[in-house]
């Protein structure tokens, strides 16, 4: 996966109430998550099972701050 320079640009949609993406892999979150401890942003981040869809990885920001580079 391919990140974008701004990291807030992949935060489209919204989980409980934060900001958050989406994701099928593992490798496609880690990614993610060693991105923003690199901007220094505060993330949770939850996987979800079911049958119809499989494993989903939930990215959270928890506290986003306005405009971070990679």
């Amino acid at each position: 996966m391919q990140l974008p320079s701004n990291i807030d640009d992949l935060f489209t949609q919204t989980h409980e109430g934060f900001p958050a993406v989406k994701l099928k892999s593992a490798g496609e979150a880690i990614s993610v998550e060693n991105a923003l401890g690199r901007a220094n942003l505060s993330y949770r981040t939850k996987i979800t099972r079911n049958k119809k869809h499989g494993r989903t990885f939930v990215i959270l920001l928890v506290n986003p701050e306005p405009t971070h580079a990679v």
